[in-house]
């Protein structure tokens, strides 16, 4: 079983990807823009696996771990634990990016954009050109599904709601039996 770091940097040496990082910084602030906020519309699903499993499941069916997207932040406030690209070849002209968030050992928030590929348009891909949003989480949920892994695409905040609401009326069904 894989961890979260090792999931995160499959044959990458961490201090190699720590010295390269502030020098890819400065090239991406000079050309573009390398932060990038993940927005709601890019949001995918929470799938109920765990991260190294769903990671060999990508892996398998011809996901990439994506060395450049460190700069995600979603709008949940955790750090990513991920990112991985689809291109139908290396130099297509665009990909399928998915950005994963483990927010415990058994779920995994998914989000995903269709975007230029880096390898082919760097600078339209660090000016963040293009970025199909509602697009790309679309063809991630279905490709998803098509996997047979259920994902649930409810917001975090719908589900906090219904979660709440389900309490509540357990709740309030038990009140007529303390009374007996």
């Amino acid at each position: 079983m894989q961890t979260i770091r090792a999931a995160l940097q499959p044959g990458v040496p961490y201090r190699v990807r720590q010295r390269l990082g502030p020098l890819i910084t400065r090239l991406g602030r000079t050309f573009g823009q390398p932060e990038y906020r993940l927005r709601d519309t890019e949001y995918v699903g929470t799938v109920q696996q765990p991260l190294d499993e769903f990671t060999e499941t990508l892996q398998e069916h011809g996901f990439e771990w994506d060395p450049l997207a460190w700069y995600h932040q979603p709008p949940v406030g955790s750090e990513p634990d991920g990112s991985w690209v689809y291109r139908q070849t290396p130099l297509a002209d665009r990909q399928l990016h998915a950005i994963l968030i483990a927010h415990s050992p058994e779920y995994i928030d998914v989000f995903a954009h269709e975007e230029y590929n880096w390898l082919r348009h760097p600078i339209k891909h660090l000016r963040q050109v293009g970025i199909e949003r509602k697009a790309g989480s679309s063809e991630m949920r279905r490709w998803i599904e098509r996997q047979g892994i259920e994902v649930d695409a409810n917001s975090r905040r719908r589900r906090r709601v219904t979660h709440a609401l389900k309490d509540l009326w357990r709740y309030l069904g038990s009140i007529p039996e303390r009374f007996r």
